[in-house]
């Protein structure tokens, strides 16, 4: 305790302290401290500047490259795709021509086939015609229980009546006939004979057709139809010729029920127009009137039906339509008449 009086202090209040900011020349000092921040803000530029330019210069002359570059790929691609365009086009324009060559020989081929399948129909409907009536002819000839053999020699006008047939040459003449006037726009009745009051349609296409047939001029159809003994022809005769006339006049209907429907729905990627479709189209340019106007009509009414059997309906018979309306038509008055 008695020595640390004796110790000597690190440190006393009365040791001196040095000034931390002089007070002489402080001004000078600051003036010359600005000096030389001057001069460092003047000093001249480095090597990194230098680099930095050409860097920049390297830049754009990549992009001016790349922009050369695509303008180039750009004009390929355009070259390209009207190469690959006209190749498409003209392999699509051969493609078409064999399709519509194809098109017309198939449509030739048809025609061809259905042309001769209605020879040999109308043959064999003579031939079976031809057959039938020879059998009720010798049935006929037969009395009642007589044994079968030989039919009984037998003469007179009576025996050509009832083993009168249509030839073959009128029942082909008359189809011809049934084709050529299924289409008049005067036809007022396609399958009825007769109107709801009784009365006879004198217009309808079955007596069109027979007067057709009795205005041939010469002797040809006196020697054809059925004879007349007394004023009166025979009933049998009469009767197989009227079953003649409407078998050929339910063949032209439906012959004209498949023009009407041919061609209805428009397709719009359909190929060139075949040979039958410009045929067509050049008959249809002289066409009267009158008659396209039934057309329309009657495609119409193959719609209407169409349309009725789409939505779960009755279909009907088109031409059973055509007639009620036709008979609506004609009582109405001239003017109704004549639309």
């Amino acid at each position: 305790m008695s020595s640390q009086p004796n110790r000597a202090q690190p440190y006393s209040l009365t040791t001196p302290r040095g000034q931390r900011n002089p007070v002489v020349g402080t001004s000078a000092n600051r003036s010359e401290q600005r000096s030389i921040r001057g001069q460092g803000a003047m000093r001249p530029p480095l090597a990194n500047d230098g680099a930095h330019d050409r860097s920049e210069g390297s830049t754009e002359l990549l992009l001016a490259a790349i922009t050369t570059l695509g303008a180039k790929v750009e004009q390929e691609m355009l070259l390209m795709s009207d190469n690959f365009r006209q190749e498409l086009s003209t392999v699509s324009e051969k493609i078409d021509d064999d399709i519509a060559s194809l098109s017309n020989k198939i449509n030739g081929d048809m025609n061809a086939m259905a042309d001769k399948i209605d020879q040999n129909l109308i043959a064999l409907s003579n031939k079976v015609d031809q057959v039938n009536d020879t059998v009720e002819e010798n049935a006929s000839r037969l009395p009642a229980g007589a044994p079968h053999g030989p039919p009984a020699a037998a003469t007179g006008r009576a025996v050509s009546i009832a083993a009168w047939m249509y030839s073959p040459e009128l029942k082909a003449k008359v189809y011809a006939i049934a084709y050529e006037l299924v289409a008049l726009p005067t036809i007022t009745a396609y399958t009825a004979l007769e109107t709801p009051a009784g009365d006879l349609i004198m217009n309808s296409l079955f007596n069109t057709i027979k007067k057709a047939v009795r205005d041939i001029p010469g002797t040809w159809a006196v020697d054809q139809l059925p004879p007349v003994v007394n004023g009166s022809q025979d009933v049998a005769a009469t009767q197989k010729y009227a079953t003649l006339v409407k078998d050929a006049g339910k063949h032209a209907r439906e012959r004209l029920h498949i023009l009407v429907l041919h061609n209805i729905k428009y397709n719009p990627e359909a190929t060139v127009p075949c040979l039958k479709k410009l045929l067509h189209r050049a008959y249809w340019v002289r066409t009267p009137l009158e008659l396209r106007l039934r057309i329309a009509y009657l495609r119409r009414e193959a719609v209407r039906i169409f349309q009725s059997l789409r939505s779960g309906g009755g279909g009907g018979n088109i031409w059973s339509r055509v007639d009620r309306q036709l008979q609506f038509l004609e009582e109405q008055g001239p003017l109704y008449t004549s639309a």
